[in-house]
């Protein structure tokens, strides 16, 4: 069972500015694994110059994952957010490391003449003709390594997209926001210690059998699954030789063989208290939330999700910022109608009591305590008048909002939206996965009843994919958003 802690709340501010804990999350088919790096609470640091270090650790049902696949989405979705709300973490932001059943890896090579842009298009010509699946089934996403004196390195990833599908899913169901998906031996490979320049070959069992993994200053070099019905128990030594011969042949340098529980994390993170034994198991949670340290707009790691680690923060910001708006308008609206009808209700019985104590009066002088009634009730139709006309000024931004979010497919990222006034022009911005998902998005925003004078600068036309762009547009009927029309 985890160590759960005292709740550390984000703030409002943290969705409009940049601060942020990012937790990494270790996802298997037995156990899942949190841990989360953020600043200690006043006046309770042991180590001032170290973060506090959370780590969770909770087993789950058994039928819930297998092989590296999603069995129960529901399940899963559930178990995430019992243990999110138990742990308090003051965050919805994660990396997750998920199962390498089901994730393919390989290193592409290229002379060191090609580079740049040349790079870039020799890496999708080795996809398109060296991939062993179709890229229309996967999502894929590569990473450059430092290569050698003579050769460029790209590490390449892939996942098949019903098995990535799974996992969003889940996580986007039990309310965590998903930075990057990667797998647990690249989450490894960022905690576990090694030594410089060696190649280290380790072997992972698990129940469904094995996985054979050679890092090399951080890399992941090699990986293979060996299911336990097509390699015994018994024969996994004899392939971990086989594969550490042949990793010595194309590597320089001796091959050190390690079981992965022998392993340990890297020497910064060794002497935590917080760290139990055996370490090797909290390596997964550790690398990923190492990677969620990393300074926004410099993570260009491997990420399995749809789009990119960098669009993926921009696109939850935004999704936030968007939330908080609508639950502010809302807010503010049921406010003013609460207040407007309770005026309405007060005046009115003041109206009626009033106007049965002149009926009893008859021709009497009118006493000083009615004038003084008179005079509140002028009070409260000034108030109300006031009210009135405040809410007639408020226009209805939630309306534009939940229309642009409704209409927005997938392939679209919106990253920025900016609206000085709802008479003039507006402005969006983002990132398309490719040119015909940004033209298709044109046509449906040119179909919305809300909006009309859409306009797309022909923009980045050399780029294909993750195309950034920057679209204006107008509302049909900008006097429709306001309070007071929307009520009529």
């Amino acid at each position: 069972m985890g160590v759960y802690y005292t709740e550390h709340k984000m703030s409002i501010l943290n969705i409009l500015t940049k601060e942020r804990y990012v937790a990494g999350i270790e996802i298997s088919d037995s156990v899942v694994r949190i841990a989360l790096f953020r600043s200690h609470k006043k006046g309770k640091a042991v180590h001032p110059d170290q973060d506090e270090l959370i780590l969770i650790e909770e087993p789950i049902s058994a039928n819930i994952i297998a092989d590296g696949v999603v069995l129960d989405v529901e399940l899963l979705s559930k178990t995430l957010r019992e243990i999110w709300d138990r742990a308090k973490l003051g965050t919805d932001y994660a990396i997750v490391g998920i199962p390498d059943d089901k994730i393919y890896s390989k290193i592409f090579s290229f002379p060191k003449s090609v580079d740049g842009m040349r790079l870039t298009e020799a890496m999708r010509l080795a996809i398109g003709f060296q991939l062993p699946m179709k890229t229309e089934d996967i999502y894929l996403d590569w990473e450059r390594t430092g290569g050698t004196s003579t050769t460029n390195e790209i590490l390449l990833s892939t996942i098949p997209r019903e098995v990535a599908n799974g996992y969003v899913e889940a996580l986007e169901k039990a309310g965590i926001k998903i930075i990057a998906l990667e797998s647990h031996l690249a989450s490894i490979a960022r905690a576990v210690k090694t030594t410089p320049g060696t190649t280290t070959l380790f072997s992972k069992k698990t129940p469904d059998g094995a996985t054979i993994f050679a890092l090399k200053d951080g890399i992941l070099r090699f990986s293979r699954t060996l299911p336990l019905r097509f390699v015994s128990e018994d024969q996994i030594s004899s392939e971990v030789e086989k594969v550490r011969t042949s990793l010595a042949s194309e590597e320089a340098g001796d091959i050190v063989v390690q079981e992965l529980t022998e392993a340990t994390v890297r020497d910064e993170y060794a002497e935590r208290a917080e760290i139990t034994n055996p370490k090797s198991k909290w390596l997964v949670a550790l690398g990923s939330t190492i990677r969620g340290k990393m300074p926004e707009g410099t993570d260009n790691l491997v990420s399995l999700l749809p789009i990119g680690t960098e669009e993926a923060y921009a696109y939850q910001r935004v999704t936030s910022f968007a939330l908080l708006m609508r639950n502010l308008t809302i807010s503010v609206s049921m406010f003013f109608i609460v207040a407007y009808v309770a005026t309405y209700f007060f005046m009115y019985s003041l109206l009626q009591n009033t106007t049965k104590q002149i009926a009893t009066l008859s021709d009497s002088v009118i006493p000083p305590e009615i004038i003084e009634r008179e005079q509140q009730i002028s009070d409260v139709n000034s108030g109300t008048e006031t009210g009135v006309w405040f809410l007639s000024q408020t226009p209805k931004w939630s309306t534009v909002l939940e229309e642009i979010t409704r209409i927005t497919p997938d392939g679209i990222a919106i990253s920025m939206f900016s609206a000085p006034i709802f008479s003039e022009k507006m402005f969006f911005t983002g990132t398309a996965i490719n040119r015909v998902a940004l033209n298709d998005y044109k046509k449906i925003l040119q179909e919305s009843p809300l909006l009309l004078d859409i306009e797309l600068p022909l923009t980045n036309l050399e780029k294909k994919e993750k195309i950034p762009f920057t679209i204006s547009f107008r509302l049909k009927d900008p006097s429709g958003l306001y309070y007071t029309n929307a009520s009529e």
